[in-house]
């Protein structure tokens, strides 16, 4: 399962969200569940599951690399949705 968050991610104003806090939320996020293949210095999710309907059950396929201590994982080029910038977001693990 991958969970991604944004460390910017709002603060609700109560204990329970209002509906624009809900989709300030649901923008600032995302998520998807299933098994994994490693491959040709690829990790490909297989996708079950989704907070994006969208992706459907599909293979998400992601490059990495192994660096002393730390796994990186790297995205596919893409747009960011607030900023409109082309970006390549990573994920980076350490080993502890």
């Amino acid at each position: 399962m991958a969970l991604v968050v944004n460390r910017h991610r709002p603060a609700l104003r109560g204990t329970t969200p209002a509906d624009d806090e809900k989709i300030a939320l649901f923008d600032s996020m995302l998520a998807y569940a299933g098994t994994y293949t490693v491959e040709d210095g690829r990790v490909i999710h297989h996708v079950d599951t989704s907070w994006n309907p969208a992706w459907g059950i599909t293979d998400q396929v992601r490059p990495f690399s192994i660096v002393g201590d730390k796994l990186i994982i790297s995205d596919a080029p893409g747009v960011d949705p607030v900023t409109g910038q082309d970006v390549i977001y990573h994920l980076e693990f350490s080993r502890v």
